[in-house]
């Protein structure tokens, strides 16, 4: 699917995206990764929901994002309840679900100026 946005404030926007990619600010990635309105983090090492550990938000835990969607593949997965209660006592919210679903609602939250992060699986 491809959306027809107007990138605002230099911020970065999904403005693609299929079953093997994903397109931010009219640039194609078709590997895993992590992306905030003003942060891009390329080869994100997780591919499947079996893959994602504990340490698997390290790099973005300071970041301080309010709201961490997890796309999750074509189809929505859900995360262990271990891996829940992991992130919970981190201040951590996780909300799994397909990519289609977690890019159309990160592009929402990021132009309402909050703290999204995104981190998709490809």
């Amino acid at each position: 699917m491809k959306f027809h946005l107007i990138q605002s404030d230099n911020k970065n926007l999904i403005t693609g995206y299929d079953l093997n990619w994903v397109e931010i600010n009219q640039v194609r990635y078709q590997s895993s990764l992590i992306v905030t309105p003003d942060q891009l983090l390329l080869e994100w090492s997780v591919k499947t929901i079996e893959g994602i550990k504990e340490n698997s938000f390290e790099a973005v835990e300071s970041l301080n994002a309010e709201i961490i969607l997890l796309g999750t593949g074509n189809i929505q997965q859900h995360l262990h309840p271990r891996l829940l209660e992991f992130f919970s006592k981190k201040n951590m919210a996780v909300e799994s679900m397909s990519n289609q679903s977690a890019c159309r609602t990160y592009n929402i939250l990021a132009n309402e100026e909050r703290k999204v992060l995104l981190a998709l699986m490809l």
